[in-house]
């Protein structure tokens, strides 16, 4: 099976998944969602590269036909998986539907040329931030967004400004390296997000993520290897695992 080769992306699949597990969402329907979820990121993926290549050639290249055969074991998994899901909780399509729309925005700004830029990331983000809560409604089978427990938005938030920052970071170091910008742009957007957590966050443990984000965005400079980066922010994002567990406990 072909991994789609956005690392970063894994985690803003597993990550918040995994808070959400230790909340409450870990019965068979929520590993079925999780499974859904996770294996259908390379299906959408390959079959977006397969659809735009086919739109920009007007016919199916071999590239394209590629793409289309990488995401085959994906699509198996994530099908069987999405069926049997729907089979029991059979309101999750509203979801599907919302997320088959943002996939299709991703889609378009990926023909357009703005594949890697920061609203197609933001996308990303927010789909990710949205798994807390639709993959604890599946394992609850309680679809009403009113009775979800305040650990679960909490987890939500917190994924969604923590990845948000990992984004704007990224950026600097890697695709905007040249734009000094997106260096204090990250600088400003933790920091805010510090103080904003100082102030509203309770119990104080959840800064901790933060703090560390922020301590990473001054620390790491340019010039530093993908894979030596990833370690850099997989250490954060355990520090978001096991603070905002810890705080919904």
């Amino acid at each position: 099976m072909k991994f789609p080769p956005q690392h970063g992306a894994w985690a803003f699949l597993i990550v918040p998944a995994i808070i959400v597990s230790f909340l409450g969402a870990n019965n068979w329907v929520g590993a079925l969602f999780f499974l859904a979820w996770v294996s259908g990121y390379p299906v959408s993926y390959f079959l977006g590269r397969a659809l735009i290549s086919r739109i920009r050639r007007g016919t199916w290249t071999n590239k394209a036909r590629k793409e289309l055969e990488y995401l085959l074991p994906w699509l198996i998994v994530s099908g069987i998986a999405s069926i049997t899901l729907i089979s029991v909780r059979p309101w999750i399509i509203s979801y599907g539907i919302l997320v088959v729309a943002l996939w299709s925005v991703s889609v378009y700004l990926s023909w357009s040329g703005r594949e890697r830029g920061i609203v197609n990331d933001l996308l990303l983000v927010g789909l990710a931030s949205m798994a807390p809560i639709m993959m604890y409604q599946a394992a609850s089978n309680h679809f009403s967004l009113r009775d979800l427990p305040h650990s679960v938005w909490i987890s939500t938030l917190m994924s969604l400004l923590f990845f948000t920052g990992s984004v704007i970071h990224v950026k600097s170091l890697i695709r905007e390296v040249e734009n000094r910008s997106w260096h204090k742009a990250s600088i400003i957007f933790h920091a805010t997000v510090l103080v904003l957590m100082f102030v509203f966050a309770k119990p104080w443990i959840l800064l901790i993520p933060f703090v560390l984000a922020l301590l990473r965005t001054i620390v790491i400079k340019p010039g530093l290897r993908p894979g030596t980066l990833g370690i850099v922010e997989l250490s954060v994002s355990i520090s978001l695992i096991v603070c905002t567990v810890i705080a919904s406990a």
